[in-house]
């Protein structure tokens, strides 16, 4: 249940990262979008995984 909570919290805090850049500016592209997900979702899996043998 650890690893579910440590993977949904980081990927909150990357949906909430994304949100303030799209608020603040333009640059915002399909490009941009799948990477940055990718790379919080490759993050967010690691995170789990370390937390999940961490307990």
């Amino acid at each position: 249940m650890a690893f579910l909570g440590a993977f949904l919290a980081v990927l909150i805090l990357g949906a909430i990262i994304y949100g303030k850049i799209w608020w603040d500016g333009p640059g915002m592209n399909w490009k941009f979008t799948r990477w940055y997900f990718g790379l919080f979702f490759v993050g967010a899996l690691i995170t789990g995984i370390c937390v999940h043998f961490a307990v």
